[in-house]
């Protein structure tokens, strides 16, 4: 009955939380449209750059070692290369504008860039890592709910031992041919940006 009830409470804090967050984005927008607009654009661009990211730099391991296998370079590579260089920059301006902001403008930038990179890396880590996405879902209720420090210390201090589990089982995988080096980094590299951007919210709370 007490998990039903904190279940509850949490849904109505979320949709509260919804609504509030909406309505200051609308405030940001009319205050200053073009503003508003970079401003939720470098949410974007930080929310959902790092997985596309991580796709394109496994795509570019697998093609080197393709290219070095053929002893030539590949469209492949080149194609992934470029891309690699793009988002990479496209990554830094953002991150670069994001700590110019302040106030109202940091917390929805923030609040957009957190919400994408849990979607985007749990939608992709999920087919080999479902004990992890359970953990981050139980972690999501515990940086909520939880308020002294300590707790939240020691809950960061399990995500960071089953991050490196999670990394074990994925080199694991990688060395008996279950998948390719590059999709081995890329699954690493998943798992390292949800345990950051987790910490960073214990960071913050």
């Amino acid at each position: 009955m007490d998990l039903l009830v904190l279940l509850k409470h949490q849904s109505t804090n979320l949709r509260d939380f919804v609504f509030a967050f909406r309505d200051d984005v609308m405030r940001l927008l009319r205050a200053s449209p073009i503003f508003g607009g970079i401003v939720l654009a470098t949410g974007v661009a930080l929310g959902f750059v790092p997985i596309l990211l991580w796709q394109y730099f496994g795509n570019f391991v697998n093609a080197s070692f393709a290219s070095r296998g053929v002893g030539t370079m590949t469209s492949d590579l080149s194609h992934s290369a470029v891309l690699v260089a793009l988002l990479s920059v496209l990554l830094i301006a953002a991150g670069a504008y994001f700590l110019q902001t302040k106030a109202l403008s940091r917390t929805i930038a923030s609040t957009i860039a957190v919400a994408a990179i849990f979607v985007t890396h749990i939608i992709t880590l999920l087919p080999i890592e479902k004990s992890f996405i359970i953990f981050l879902a139980v972690l999501a209720i515990g940086f909520h709910v939880v308020r002294h420090r300590a707790a939240l210390i020691a809950v960061s201090g399990v995500l960071i031992l089953l991050s490196i589990s999670a990394i074990s089982d994925i080199l694991y995988m990688m060395s008996h041919r279950s998948m390719t080096v590059g999709s081995a980094m890329e699954y690493c590299l998943v798992i390292l940006t949800l345990a950051a951007t987790s910490a960073w919210i214990a960071h913050r709370k």
